[in-house]
């Protein structure tokens, strides 16, 4: 699935700020891949990452225009003509397929729960699309590039409920209005949830537009 040449982006969260950085990689093994020394997307710097240091890294397969996303660490350097770091490379069973950010985002107040490591937060959502939501934090504890699991449930127009239990990453905590809110990306979607979390959205779209509302992002 990775290539030689292939572009990764990799995410660092030091001191509660996340940092992005571009790299490319120049060779891999088993469960090992060999990357050029990556440079700030917007300060176009270096960025000297430290041996066991954790952080995430995603990249996108043209040929299916899928994005993939994991968790790996720095594992060593190496000399090279050009010098290198290793990072840890997943099984491609463990890769998390992510689910584009584009899509349309509507406000809407839904009952939820995250799981993260063994716990339950019952909250609601802020809003949700088809590639993520926004919901309430009322436990401070919750930290940035934590993965989990969000249960959601989908009222639809037909009066039926959908129970839908999504692998999730936290990927922001923001206030708005006084609000304390997490952005949660959701993660290995199916094609089926994913068309069903559409459709809840393109319902919510029209019964707004019916009652004469902008609840649209």
């Amino acid at each position: 699935m990775i290539k030689v040449g292939m572009e990764l982006t990799l995410e660092l969260d030091r001191e509660n700020k996340t940092e992005s950085f571009k790299t490319k990689i120049a060779d891999y093994s088993e469960n090992k891949i060999y990357i050029t020394y990556p440079v700030g997307s917007e300060s176009n710097r270096v960025i000297f990452l430290l041996k066991e240091e954790e952080l995430f890294a995603s990249f996108t397969v043209k040929e299916t225009g899928n994005a993939y996303l994991f968790r790996t660490k720095v594992l060593g350097q190496m000399k090279n003509k050009i010098p290198l770091l290793i990072l840890f490379f997943p099984d491609e069973e463990q890769l998390m397929k992510i689910q584009r950010r584009e899509f349309v985002r509507v406000k809407t107040g839904l009952d939820a729960s995250l799981k993260i490591a063994g716990k339950y937060f019952p909250t609601v959502t802020e809003d949700i699309s088809a590639g993520g939501c926004s919901i309430v934090n009322r436990y401070a504890q919750i930290k940035k590039g934590e993965l989990g699991e969000v249960l959601l449930v989908l009222p639809f127009s037909s009066q039926d409920y959908l129970y839908l239990t999504i692998t999730c990453r936290v990927v922001r905590n923001f206030e708005k209005k006084g609000v304390h809110l997490i952005s949660l990306q959701f993660l290995n979607l199916s094609n089926q949830e994913q068309q069903q979390l559409i459709r809840y959205t393109f319902e919510k779209q029209l019964e707004y537009r019916k009652r004469g509302m902008n609840e649209i992002n």
